[in-house]
């Protein structure tokens, strides 16, 4: 099999699951706003702020330097190298999430009370320090497939912990939630922590079987020096964007109080726009997240041969296509907006932020990408100051627009920051490899076909007298998405025949 069939047959397998997996997680995030509210959404999402920091500091930058390390032992067919950065990784991860977990544990008061300034968050964030250790060795085992290009272990992982987190969380939520926000907000990260305790025990055991079978029981000794070497420069990174982002977000509801919104108002509007629009935004990202991720191993490998022309060739199909899909994505989101606002979370406020966002989905989708190659070509410490220099904006816009604007300040602040964090990855990406963009197939093209498309369904599915019923709108979508497929490859067909002509008639050459 060559290398180009197995990184889309890769890629495909987690695209799949990753779209299964989002898709019942938009379900799923539908159905506990409907249980919990808003209020409760803007809550837990304010928790899970401050999750993610400690996880930050739990996983400490491992799943990509086990990545990078394992490709490059693997390929130069160094396998005791390889084991004994496995043991020096699950050694690292230790050591970090174990301090992690226990400052979360014991600090929740303080964290629940004084930083997040609701005592309703401290039993919540107790169970979740539970989580961290067992979800830090996960991502030593999640890296080492990756790295040895064995995506299907991780497909597995990824099904099992969204059926688990579902299962629990509705036997869960159903029996708290009626207590209030405090109680649904528990079931959820009671949820949370026994759904990465499973997941953890599963990814060990597929671990243990592919390792032994791969790579053999026994490795060198002393590579903790080589993987902390890796892991801390983007530990330390991920440790400053991720506080300055912790404290983005506990700065929003605050300076929505500071401009006159309850506390109970500011929640709300923070778990609509954050709980609720993002995540629809972000579902179509699952196919670029999964090839992407795959891009790491094939640029290091790649970079390490010297193939500078494939990586050219690599890097400019993966940003056009990536541009054609956000493009696409993007006009079908903005045109269907009120409709998914009101069918997913019978919310129009919902629908109005998704529209309000939409026309940033290119920037976001290409930055996620360009991120990944820079990391493929040993560009990571860039991208890590990009990040922080990001992370400083954003708070210091979060600060002067939301008293003067509302909530909706804060979707102004994510649109110029996508714009900004991109531009500055794509001149780097640009600097080290010269990728080109076809801006009529890959942008022109795509989006007259998905503004069309969209006109198109919209227009027949009115007259057959179309209801608010989500089903209804899926089959509405997909009509769009075929209708999308057949006008794009049309235009594109078009587009690729004048390109021929013009270049036809420039060489002299007879049509």
């Amino acid at each position: 099999m060559t290398n180009r069939r197995k990184f889309f047959i890769n890629g495909l397998m987690l695209t799949a699951v990753a779209l299964s997996v989002r898709g019942v997680s938009l379900w799923f995030n539908s159905y506990v706003a409907h249980k919990i509210g808003a209020e409760g959404i803007g809550l837990f999402t304010l928790i899970g702020t401050l999750y993610a920091f400690a996880v930050t500091f739990a996983t400490s930058g491992i799943s990509l330097t086990v990545t990078r390390l394992i490709a490059s032992a693997v390929g130069a067919g160094k396998q005791k190298e390889a084991v004994g950065i496995l043991h020096s990784s699950i050694i690292y991860s230790l050591i970090f999430s174990t301090f992690a977990a226990s400052v979360l544990f014991f600090g929740a008061e303080y964290f629940g009370s004084s930083v997040l300034n609701d005592p309703r968050a401290i039993p919540s964030l107790r169970i979740l320090s539970a989580s961290l250790i067992p979800l830090s060795l996960s991502s030593v085992f999640t890296g080492y497939f990756i790295g040895v290009k064995r995506v299907g272990y991780n497909a597995v992982v990824q099904i099992l912990g969204q059926v688990l987190k579902i299962a629990i969380t509705l036997v869960l939520i159903d029996r708290l939630a009626g207590s209030g926000v405090a109680s649904g907000t528990l079931a959820l990260a009671l949820s949370m922590t026994l759904t990465e305790i499973g997941v953890f025990v599963v990814a060990f055991l597929q671990f243990i079987i592919d390792k032994r079978r791969a790579l053999g029981g026994r490795g060198e000794r002393g590579m903790l020096h080589e993987v902390s070497a890796m892991a801390l420069p983007l530990a330390v990174s991920a440790y400053i964007r991720s506080a300055l982002l912790t404290l983005e977000h506990i700065l929003i509801p605050k300076r929505l109080r500071d401009r006159g919104d309850t506390h109970s108002d500011a929640l709300a509007a923070y778990g609509v726009l954050h709980g609720m629009a993002l995540p629809m935004l972000l579902y179509p990202m699952s196919p670029l997240s999964s090839f992407s991720g795959l891009l790491v191993p094939e640029f290091s490998e790649s970079m390490a041969r010297g193939e500078g022309e494939r990586c050219k060739r690599i890097a400019s199909e993966a940003l056009n296509t990536t541009l054609v899909y956000a493009i696409s994505a993007m006009s079908l989101l903005y045109m269907f907006s009120e409709e998914i606002g009101y069918a997913v979370y019978s919310s129009y406020d919902a629908g109005r932020y998704i529209a309000m966002m939409a026309p940033v989905l290119p920037i976001m989708y290409l930055d996620h990408v360009t991120d990944s190659i820079l990391k493929g070509i040993g560009e990571h410490v860039y991208s890590m100051w990009v990040n922080i220099s990001d992370s400083l904006l954003s708070v210091l816009l979060v600060w002067i627009l939301i008293p003067k604007m509302g909530i909706a300040g804060y979707a102004v602040v994510i649109v110029v920051m996508e714009g900004y964090n991109f531009a500055l990855s794509a001149l780097r990406l640009r600097h080290r490899i010269k990728f080109k963009i076809n801006p009529a197939s890959s942008l022109l093209a795509p989006l007259l076909s998905a503004l069309a498309a969209s006109l198109i369904s919209k227009s027949i599915f009115a007259k057959m007298g179309s209801t608010p019923h989500p089903a209804w709108l899926i089959l509405e979508i997909v009509f769009a998405v075929a209708m999308f497929l057949a006008i794009y490859l049309s235009l594109k067909l078009l587009f690729d025949e004048i390109k021929k002509y013009k270049k036809e008639n420039e060489s002299g050459t007879p049509t």
